[in-house]
């Protein structure tokens, strides 16, 4: 049987604390960015471009944890799965509950 991972894994997002984890410095400077810690004085200015790459970073974190669960059951002795980011308590409890969203999704159809 094979499988198809569609939008259904954009039902459930990730733990904020999973995400923080997945490229914290772009979460840092996601949260410098925000306009009530902005200065005049401050010598780093975001620019339109900044704001826009830090956003896209920032949805990929999302994506990439979400799609991580099924590329892991396709790959599991890919390198990447080593780090501690797939071993935290809440990545597995996140892995359990986008597996069984996407089994109800399959007994749908």
């Amino acid at each position: 049987m094979s499988r198809f991972f569609y939008i259904a894994r954009a039902a459930l997002n990730p733990p904020t604390s999973l995400c923080k984890k997945l490229f914290p410095a772009i979460g840092e400077r996601h949260d410098r960015l925000a306009p009530k810690e902005l200065s005049p004085g401050d010598p780093i200015q975001p620019t339109v471009a900044e704001n826009s790459f830090v956003q896209v970073i920032m949805m990929f974190k999302k994506t990439f944890i979400q799609d991580s669960v099924l590329v892991m059951e396709l790959h599991p002795c890919y390198p990447i799965w080593q780090q501690s980011i797939f071993s935290d308590p809440a990545h597995l409890s996140f892995i359990s509950s986008m597996l069984a969203l996407i089994c109800k999704g399959y007994a749908a159809n």
